[in-house]
């Protein structure tokens, strides 16, 4: 049974309202289906739109269940939610989701196909409203509360009439007092027909794969703002790469004038974009970098790159990815807020898929903590294979999804990330890896455990353990080292009167 339904259904549900106060905060909690829960925190403060969880019933692959993504604490960093799984495990699919919310579903649709018996809500914060997505019903609810103090219980049904009514709900505590009201402010069909009309503020989604193309540009040239939909698409358009190089050609033109003007550095906004987005992929790629706009033999945008000056095309394929996703998004953000003298730091839910595809370990390592300085207001979610992307965030949530062998993916509660953890933490502790070798040497390794525990108990001799450990040693010198402290402990343990 859906948030959404016919008056005469409610009868057949269990829905309730609890508001109490936490720390300045009250608590909207309201059930769907008995033993399902999804709690929606009022704050007083004003903080920007962000995604607070999403929650499934009857949603392959996931059990049902709802994710929290806690806010992060630090300021004037990007709060990361970093999602991570097995092959199958649904990680691109919760993206899915949460673009479909923001809105486009085109995705979304193309893996799942919605029917009644499904249900995905998404849940979102904008500072003292609430609003939750209905997949199945393509709704949009918009609640808000006017008093964050004491505790109240009330019935949803009456919020669900207040969208016809108009009139807000009155709440009461246990003695019948009425302490404030939850008013159901709208219905829209994503998170873009509420927001964008009403302040800056973008949503954009990244596969790791985009590679920037060189484009014909004029010197300077307005860019149409294009359709914040299709800024929520996994498969990039046609149209995206001349978006990119117009726009860089057009800041970096800009950036020449405000120069040559002489005005105060606080007044020089092309200035200043250029020099963060730049700097990010300088402290990326460890080389300096930044475009240039040249004339000859027809205008067009270069980068150079550490000594050199490269056409966008030859690039290598990991800075030609970086420039499709962070530059892009700058774009993009430039393109819809030209009046916006600092549009990076406009309010952004960022998807990114897979980011690390064809960066090394080294510039994966660096790729999401420069995006969190870059993008200090967003809120970005990475979906990763990477222990190298896991292990790179100091400030942020992972969120490990695991698959049983029935196909059904639970998720684990968000784990935070630790300043100090290495890779090798990631692979063993949020992966699941034990395994460091080839195949061939883990096959042979599991034999070498087997003999040896029999060699412990008596029922094999040490010289045939000892012969395959010479062939394992025999791999490498580090599997050499390996085995011979594995004989010394063989040694050391062999209890008197075990056969040599």
């Amino acid at each position: 049974m859906s948030l959404i339904s016919t008056i005469s259904s409610f009868s057949r549900l269990v829905f309730q309202i609890v508001i109490l106060d936490v720390l300045n905060c009250g608590l909207f909690r309201y059930h769907y289906e008995p033993r399902f829960t999804i709690d929606v925190l009022f704050l007083r403060k004003g903080n920007p739109v962000r995604i607070e969880f999403i929650a499934f019933k009857e949603f392959p692959p996931f059990a049902d269940a709802k994710i929290d993504f806690p806010e992060s604490e630090e300021k004037d960093l990007a709060e990361v939610q970093l999602i991570t799984g097995q092959n199958g495990s649904g990680k691109t699919r919760l993206l899915c989701a949460l673009a479909a919310a923001c809105g486009n579903p085109a995705d979304l649709q193309s893996r799942h196909t919605a029917n009644d018996e499904h249900e995905l809500f998404v849940g979102f914060a904008h500072g003292n409203k609430r609003a939750i997505f209905d997949r199945s019903r393509n709704r949009f609810l918009v609640f808000a509360h006017e008093n964050q103090s004491g505790q109240f219980v009330g019935n949803i049904s009456e919020l669900i009439e207040s969208n016809v009514k108009r009139d807000p709900v009155k709440i009461h505590n246990d003695k019948g007092q009425h302490h404030g009201n939850v008013k159901f402010e709208g219905q829209h069909q994503n998170l873009l027909q509420w927001a964008i009309p009403k302040e800056s503020f973008s949503a954009q989604v990244y596969r790791g794969s985009g590679r920037i193309s060189d484009q014909k540009i004029s010197a300077m040239q307005p860019v149409p703002a294009g359709n914040p939909i299709l800024h929520l698409s996994f498969d990039r358009s046609k149209d995206e790469d001349a978006l990119v190089c117009q726009s860089m050609a057009n800041l970096k033109m800009g950036a020449a004038m405000e120069y040559q003007s002489g005005a105060p550095r606080e007044e020089c906004r092309s200035i200043k974009i250029t020099e963060r987005f730049e700097k990010a992929i300088a402290t990326v790629t460890g080389r300096p970098f930044s475009f240039q706009v040249v004339p000859n033999p027809e205008v067009h945008l270069v980068a150079r790159w550490g000594g050199a000056v490269m056409n966008l095309a030859t690039l290598p394929d990991g800075l030609r990815s970086i420039i499709a996703s962070l530059v892009a998004c700058i774009a993009k953000l430039e393109s819809q807020f030209p009046d916006n003298p600092d549009p990076i730091d406009i309010p952004l839910i960022l998807l990114l898929d897979e980011p690390e595809s064809h960066l090394h370990p080294a510039w994966q390592r660096q790729l999401i903590p420069a995006a969190q300085q870059l993008f200090p207001n967003a809120q970005i979610f990475v979906v990763t294979h990477s222990p190298f992307v896991i292990s790179s965030v100091n400030s942020g949530w992972i969120h490990v999804l695991r698959m049983d062998e029935k196909g059904t993916v639970k998720v684990d509660a968000p784990i935070p990330c630790s300043k100090g953890d290495s890779y090798i933490d990631a692979v063993e502790d949020v992966l699941g890896l034990t395994q460091w070798y080839d195949p061939e040497t883990e096959s042979l390794l599991t034999e070498f455990r087997s003999l040896r525990d029999k060699v412990l108990q008596g029922k094999e001799t040490v010289t045939s353990l000892e012969a395959k450990a010479k062939e394992i040693g025999s791999r490498s010198d580090a599997l050499k080292g390996v085995m011979a402290r594995e004989l010394h402990q063989v040694h050391t343990n062999l209890p008197e009167g075990v056969a040599q």
